[in-house]
């Protein structure tokens, strides 16, 4: 069920980004512009909330995966959550995983649900500010904005 409310900075979600478009023989078509297209994030997945109040319809997230991408790790694109800082979910078990923060992307609140618990009920889980930080300057370096963060918060990165 899609959210009714404006998501708070660091609120972790479920956000469902949908599949790619596959032809008759299941193959992936890669030149269908109304469709996703790879690499582009697809399928349900938790993610985080960075800004959840663009206009009431639209949030800005990035994406949590299980899967370590050593290079994007390396070079401060990705952020690792250690086990047990995100609550375990139905379909999400508590386990290491990362941010991947140069896949941050707004999306319609129309795809984006609380995460449900393993047994019943719905997560209301926030990050800690200091977690949503390191997301945040990850996000700065993605873009390739560092030129606009001073210069003793870019040495902290």
């Amino acid at each position: 069920m899609p959210i009714n409310f404006s998501p708070k900075v660091g609120q972790i979600l479920t956000c469902n980004y949908g599949n790619y478009l596959k032809d008759e023989k299941g193959d992936v078509v890669s030149t269908a512009v109304d469709a996703h297209i790879p690499p582009e994030m697809i399928k349900c997945r938790l993610v985080v909330v960075l800004n959840g109040r663009l206009n009431g319809n639209a949030c800005i997230v990035v994406p949590i995966s299980t899967t370590k991408d050593t290079a994007k790790l390396n070079n401060g694109l990705h952020v690792e959550l250690p086990e047990g800082i995100i609550k375990a979910a139905k379909y999400f078990p508590q386990t290491t995983s990362w941010v991947k923060c140069d896949m941050v992307q707004t999306v319609s609140n129309q795809r984006l649900s609380r995460p449900m618990e393993v047994g019943r009920g719905w997560i209301t889980q926030m990050l800690s500010r200091e977690i949503v930080t390191n997301l945040q300057k990850a996000v700065i370096k993605a873009i390739n904005a560092t030129a606009l963060v001073p210069a003793q918060q870019e040495s902290e990165q």
